[in-house]
């Protein structure tokens, strides 16, 4: 009985901790529940108006094809661009002016910040292309703030 002095083991006392966490748990979710109700409650949306109702078309926006094929060249709209080395700067250089060139034809009224910002642009790629000539116009669009779809197409015909 060397050890029963100092400590005791009492049944009740186990438990105080468990009804205190029980206890805050039904607070806890009387409180949620009841703060789950006013937030519907808040959300709900007035009865739509079909007389006030704004149409909503979708936008036409000029589209730019751009094609890198296996060879080497770079077509803008089935147009090829002259170009000797596409790794080059030159090439980066050529395909950005000619961009900006497309943009300002299909829309002389703009400025040409906002004619680059309302136009599409999708790169047709595929795996035997160089991969210097994607990165070209890929950085080309990007530098001019266009953002472009990369098309990665499996076999393709490189004549033209």
């Amino acid at each position: 009985m060397r050890g029963m002095g100092k400590y005791s083991f009492d049944l009740e006392d186990s438990f105080e901790g468990a009804v205190d966490v029980v206890f805050l748990l039904i607070i806890f979710f009387l409180v949620a529940s009841s703060f789950d109700k006013t937030v519907r409650e808040k959300l709900a949306l007035p009865p739509r108006d079909p007389d006030k109702a704004v149409a909503t078309s979708p936008q036409t926006r000029d589209r730019l094809d751009i094609t890198v094929y296996p060879d080497s060249r770079i077509a803008l709209d089935h147009k090829e661009i002259a170009i000797d080395d596409p790794n080059s700067v030159e090439a980066y250089r050529l395909i950005g002016d000619a961009i900006e060139e497309w943009a300002a034809k299909k829309m002389p009224q703009m400025p040409m910040e906002k004619a680059l910002d309302e136009m599409d642009v999708f790169v047709t790629t595929d795996k035997e292309s160089y991969a210097g000539a994607t990165l070209n116009v890929i950085m080309a669009c990007l530098d001019r703030g266009v953002t472009p779809q990369v098309i990665f197409e499996e076999a393709r015909v490189a004549s033209r």
